[in-house]
């Protein structure tokens, strides 16, 4: 009888260990989402067909919030950023040190034209220096006839960037 009392105090005990073993690993991982999710990653809904065909409206952006820790942004990089309470979403034209020309209507960055379309950029003539200053940078929309981006307010602040877009995917529900 004794016997008995003991091991049901014991399994009783080593219930209890494992339910307090669960919710430390339950808590230990709900804390490393949030601090992963806070620090390291953010996610954002696209507003505007600025960037189509590659980010349509309504699409929500991964952004990996630490990027230019990792790597420098570069051209062709893809980011959302903060201007007068504002977030955009634009993609990397010429990056800090990147030489840009403009030559019959179209970009030409290191060399090489950045889009095939042939819009305005004589905006972009207010930029004095064909070399693009440390912490600044120029960014374009994909629909560069249906955007509003550095044509129109010059350069983008290093500090104003939110983060570089990794990824991007469409809810929809009732289709």
């Amino acid at each position: 009888m004794v016997d008995r009392q003991k091991s049901g105090r014991l399994l009783r005990k080593e219930g209890q260990v494992r339910v307090k073993r669960g919710l430390f690993y339950v808590l230990f991982i709900v804390t490393w989402i949030i601090l992963f999710r806070t620090f390291l990653l953010g996610s954002y809904i696209v507003d505007g067909r600025s960037m189509e065909p590659t980010l349509k409206n309504g699409e929500r952006a991964v952004v990996n919030i630490v990027a230019d820790l990792v790597r420098p942004l570069k051209s062709g990089d893809i980011i959302f950023f903060r201007m007068n309470n504002e977030t955009y979403v634009k993609r990397i034209a010429a990056a800090p040190g990147d030489y840009m020309m403009l030559h019959q209507g179209y970009l030409y960055v290191n060399g090489e034209r950045f889009s095939d379309q042939q819009v305005d950029y004589s905006k972009l003539t207010t930029i004095s220096d064909p070399v693009i200053p440390e912490k600044c940078y120029i960014v374009l929309g994909d629909n560069l006839k249906d955007s509003v981006d550095s044509r129109a307010y010059g350069c983008i602040a290093e500090r104003d960037i939110m983060g570089k877009v990794i990824g991007h995917f469409d809810f929809k529900l009732n289709e």
